[in-house]
C-alpha cells in the first residue's frame, strides 16, 4: 500500500525505483546487464530550465568507472537538476548526457546499473528493515537473501528486527545505501546524503562509501554543499554554480592548479591576524579558520608575505606555528573558483 501510494510522486526515489523493477526483464544473477564502461556517465552541454528559471546552463562533466566523484556546490546551483537528467528522471531542453554509453531518458535498460541515495530517504516507518528490504528484493526480481547481504555491507544486521521509525539519523541513511545496493548496482549517486548528520555520522558514512567502492567495485557520485568530508573520500571534483561546471578535474590536479598561489599561516590568533593581512595591498584573498589563516597571494608576492605575517603577528601579540605555501583545503579552493578569484 505505502508503495502504490507513492507511484504519483514524480522524480521520487520509489518512482524512479518501481521504474526499474516493473521492466526488470532479464536481469542476470549478478544485476549485470552490459560490460563495464571505463566512462560511465558523460554530459555536455547540458541545459535544463523550469519556466524562466535556467538550472542548468552548459554544463559538461564526466564520471569514470570505479571512481568516487564529488559534485559540489551551494543549494540551488543545478546538483540536483543535473543527477536527475543523468538517471532519466528529467530530460534536458538542450545538450546530451549517456550513462553506461546510452541515453537514460525513460530508460529501464540503464536503471539497472544504478543505484540512488536522496538527502531524505522515505520508507514505511512501520516496517521493520529485513522485512522491507526482502519486500524490495520481490520487487526487483533478486533473491530475498540478498537483502540480508545488504544490511551486512552497511553495518546494519544487528537491526533487521527493528522498524524504520526506530533508526537514527544515521542508521537510516545507512540503510538508504543497502536499499541502493540490492539490485548490484555499478553506479551509485547520492544527493546530499550527509547534510542532516552530525560530523560523526558524516565520517561514518563516508567510510562506508569507501569501502563499499573497495569491497563492491561501486562507482559513486556524491552531490554535496558540505566540503571539508568529500576531501577525504573523493578522487575528482566539478565545482558548479549557476547551472555550470566552473572547474573540474583530479583533485590533485586542482590543488596545484588553484592552491599554488596560496600560503597558509598556523597560529594561535587565527581571526585577529587575518584581519591584519587583509591590509595587505597584495592579499587577493584571506581566509580564516579555527587554527590558521590562508591567504592568496601572486607568487611574486609569497617573499614579502613571508617577511609581512611575522611582523603582523607580532603586532597584535600572536605566535606563528607554521607557514607553508600551497595548501589550500577544498572548501578553499571551491570558494576562490566561485567567487572568480582563481
Amino acid at each position: 500500500m505505502y508503495l502504490s501510494s507513492l507511484i504519483s510522486q514524480p522524480g521520487s526515489l520509489v518512482d524512479w525505483a518501481l521504474g526499474l523493477s516493473w521492466t526488470n526483464i532479464g536481469l542476470n544473477p549478478d544485476g549485470f546487464t552490459k560490460n563495464r564502461h571505463m566512462v560511465l556517465v558523460t554530459a555536455d552541454n547540458l541545459a535544463k530550465s523550469y519556466g524562466s528559471v535556467r538550472a542548468v546552463n552548459g554544463l559538461s562533466l564526466k564520471i569514470d568507472d570505479g571512481s568516487i566523484s564529488g559534485l559540489i556546490g551551494p543549494n540551488g546551483a543545478g546538483k540536483t537538476t543535473t543527477i536527475k537528467m543523468i538517471l532519466g528522471l528529467l530530460r534536458p531542453d538542450g545538450g546530451r548526457v549517456e550513462t553506461f554509453g546510452h541515453d537514460p531518458w525513460d530508460n529501464p535498460e540503464i536503471r539497472k546499473l544504478m543505484g540512488v541515495v536522496y538527502e531524505k530517504a522515505f520508507f514505511p516507518s512501520h516496517q521493520k528493515t529485513l522485512d522491507y528490504l526482502r519486500r524490495v528484493c520481490r520487487i526487483y526480481g533478486m533473491p530475498e537473501s540478498r537483502a540480508l547481504e545488504v544490511l551486512r555491507m552497511v553495518q546494519l544486521e544487528y537491526a533487521k528486527d527493528r522498524p524504520i521509525k526506530g533508526l537514527s539519523a544515521g542508521m537510516l541513511q545507512k540503510f538508504a545505501i543497502a536499499h541502493s545496493m540490492i539490485n548490484h548496482p555499478q553506479l551509485v549517486i547520492a544527493d546530499e546524503m550527509t547534510s542532516n548528520l552530525d560530523p560523526q555520522a558524516r565520517s561514518s558514512l563516508l567510510d562506508l562509501v569507501l569501502q563499499l567502492r573497495r569491497e563492491e567495485k561501486v562507482t559513486f557520485l556524491l552531490s554535496s554543499h558540505i566540503l571539508p568530508e568529500l576531501s577525504r573520500v573523493c578522487d575528482s571534483v566539478a565545482i558548479i554554480n549557476w547551472g555550470k561546471v566552473l572547474a573540474s578535474g583530479n583533485v590533485t590536479e586542482l590543488y596545484s592548479r588553484y592552491s599554488s598561489g596560496t600560503v597558509r599561516i598556523t597560529t594561535d590568533k587565527p581571526d585577529a591576524l587575518a584581519v591584519e593581512l587583509r591590509k595587505l595591498p597584495y592579499a587577493k584573498a584571506v581566509q580564516s579558520d579555527y587554527r590558521s589563516v590562508a591567504v592568496q597571494v601572486q607568487p611574486q608576492d609569497q617573499d614579502k608575505l613571508y617577511e609581512d605575517s611575522p611582523r603582523l603577528a607580532r603586532s597584535i601579540g600572536a605566535k606563528i606555528q607554521g607557514i607553508e605555501t600551497g595548501s589550500a583545503s577544498l572548501e578553499e579552493l571551491y570558494n576562490m573558483v566561485v567567487s572568480g578569484r582563481a
